[in-house]
Formats: C-alpha cells, structure tokens, sequence
C-alpha cells in the first residue's frame, strides 16, 4: 500500500520536500489503514483520495492566511491534516465529537509527531463552545442539525454559529459548484470570495469559499 501511496504522491506533487512528502504518505498509509474499519473517508480509491482529496488541501494550504485554524468536524483528517504538514508555523485545532475520529486523529499527531496540532473531542453546535482560533475551516461539514437545510440556509447557520466565537475573522470552505449559485446578497454580506480550484486530474472543480467576519 505505502508504494502505491508513494508513487501517486510523486505524480502529483513532484517538487514537495521529501520531508513533508514522507508526513503525508505515513499520514494516508493511517487513514486507510483505519478507513477498513472505520470508515473514516471518502473513498477507499488511495488515488483519487491523493487527487481530489489531498491535491485540494494542498490548494487550500496556500491560500489560506492567519497564524491559527479550527478544522470544524475534521473527521478523517481533512483538511486540517495536510494544512498542519505544509505549515508547521501555523496552528492546527482538529475538532470532531465523534470519538472514533477522535482516536485515529490522536495517533495521527503522535505517529507524525505534528507538535502543531491539538485534536479536541467537541460537539461544534454546543451552545457553550468557542473557537479559539483566528480561522475557521470547514469541508463538507454536515449535521442532522443543517442536513435537509439548502445549501445557502446552510452556509448562514454555520458562519451564524461560528460569530459567536469573537476570535474568528475568518471562515474557509472547501466545497463544490453550489458556493456559485449563493446570491448576491451573500457575498456581499460576508465580503465572500469564491476561488476556483482548477484540477490537472478531474474535468469538475472544487471551490474555497474565503469568507470575512
């Protein structure tokens, strides 16, 4: 399996330091590993996982600013793993209330030694809970709570839900071609900018949403 991982990873980030490269390969050799008990992610495709998965975090990584990041329902990892790897100067919170998450995050930060990351057992939706980071991410982020909501009631309950937490100034979101049909009133209200993640590998795009509180 570490082979496999190991030439796709080369294929699709050929300059990365073999440093940072050998993190993420040990990384997804975890994630599957545990992934065929667990169910901890998307996909059992180790290569799509590497080309849509991990090539989005990637995109992500470098856009993003600030020092400090909550990873919101970080489940497998993703994207809060791999944008912990590409900048070890910036803080990393994995947050998720599911305790299976929890565990394989754990061992994650230990095996990987990423001194940049805490991982924090935390219902999101508690009404006592804040985020203590400048930055919040989320990717695919679902919960009974939002789940038959529209995308755009959606989006508004989630930043609605982290206001509450002063120190965010701002929300990232890695999703897909509904950020496109928010309305106008949306982006305005949130100073939102939609980025266009164009992909060597897949004819769809992803999108971060950039979102200013």
């Amino acid at each position: 399996m570490a082979d496999k991982i190991a030439v796709t990873l080369n294929e699709v980030f050929p300059e990365l330091p073999s440093a940072k490269a050998n993190l993420i390969k040990n990384y997804l050799t975890l994630l599957f590993k545990w992934h065929e008990t667990g169910n901890i992610v998307s996909s059992s495709d180790q290569e799509y996982v590497i080309k849509r998965e991990i090539y989005d975090s990637s995109i992500l990584s470098k856009l993003v600013t600030g020092t400090s990041f909550t990873d919101i329902g970080s489940g497998g990892g993703l994207p809060g793993i791999i944008l912990a790897i590409l900048n070890p100067d910036k803080d990393v919170i994995l947050l998720d209330r599911k305790t299976t998450f929890i565990n394989f995050l754990e061992i994650v930060k230990s095996e990987l030694d990423l001194t940049n990351v805490i991982v924090k057992k935390q219902d999101f939706f508690d009404v006592k809970y804040t985020i203590d980071s400048e930055c919040a991410l989320f990717k695919n982020f679902s919960n009974k709570k939002i789940a038959k909501m529209g995308f755009e009631n959606k989006l508004n309950y989630l930043i609605k839900t982290v206001k509450k937490s002063k120190s965010v100034s701002k929300v990232y979101i890695l999703t897909g071609s509904p950020v496109l049909q928010l309305s106008k009133q949306v982006y305005e209200d949130y100073k939102m900018n939609a980025h266009k993640i164009t992909s060597p590998f897949f004819d769809t795009s992803r999108y971060i949403a950039e979102i200013h509180l």
